[in-house]
């Protein structure tokens, strides 16, 4: 009884598929948007290397090899958020200047960034998890923020106190911003107060800061 020999399977001529290897700059680009989305639906509690690396359909400890840890991926978004927004104010100012028509213009961009983007509550959870130090980075966009809007200003009239009025302006509104997007709903409830009532307030001390004439 004879055996009939199978057929010899013939050679695949497609190639194994590789998967595409991401540069780096591409995955921490791909991470800091995950995360700002894991933010703006879930807080700043969500934003976890699992979590994002399961947005990315990465291993968590190749998100790891790129960020370290959770806190320094939320300092890297914390620092893009920074980035955007004085980017967003320093073309307001090239095109109309950085006089007193725009004080209220200024408000509104660090109050809707800190409140709807969810910078302030990305900013007071890392400093309440006691990791400060994250923020550090920020500091380097804020420091290239502030010289860049007293050499504006210095165009169009600067004096010894330029730098302390610049940065007294920031301080203030970016206090005044993390505060309001922190409780601001639930104190204009307590004192019967409109969602604008605080931006007028701030906005009418940076007149008297810059010493604007009145309207």
């Amino acid at each position: 009884m004879s055996i009939a020999k199978k057929p010899k399977a013939r050679a695949s001529t497609h190639s194994p598929v590789r998967r595409q290897r991401r540069q780096p700059d591409e995955v921490r680009s791909s991470a800091i948007e995950a995360a700002r989305k894991l933010l703006a639906t879930e807080g700043p509690t969500a934003i976890t290397l699992k979590a994002v690396a399961s947005e990315l359909g990465m291993t968590h400890t190749n998100l790891i090899h790129h960020f370290g840890s959770a806190g320094d991926l939320q300092s890297a978004l914390m620092k893009e958020m920074v980035r955007e927004l004085t980017a967003t104010i320093e073309a307001a100012i090239a095109e109309s200047g950085a006089g007193a028509a725009n004080r209220r213009l200024f408000v509104d961009l660090v109050f809707d960034a800190f409140d709807k983007g969810g910078a302030g509550r990305l900013a007071a959870w890392i400093v309440m998890s006691g990791n400060a130090r994250l923020l550090t980075p920020v500091g380097q966009v804020v420091r290239e923020y502030v010289s860049y809007v007293e050499h504006e200003m210095a165009k169009e009239g600067g004096d010894e106190k330029l730098h302390e009025r610049v940065t007294s302006s920031l301080m203030l509104v970016t206090l005044a911003a993390l505060g309001d997007s922190i409780i601001g709903d639930v104190l204009r409830k307590m004192v019967e107060r409109d969602r604008d009532a605080l931006r007028g307030v701030i906005t009418d001390l940076l007149h008297v800061i810059h010493g604007d004439p009145e309207a």
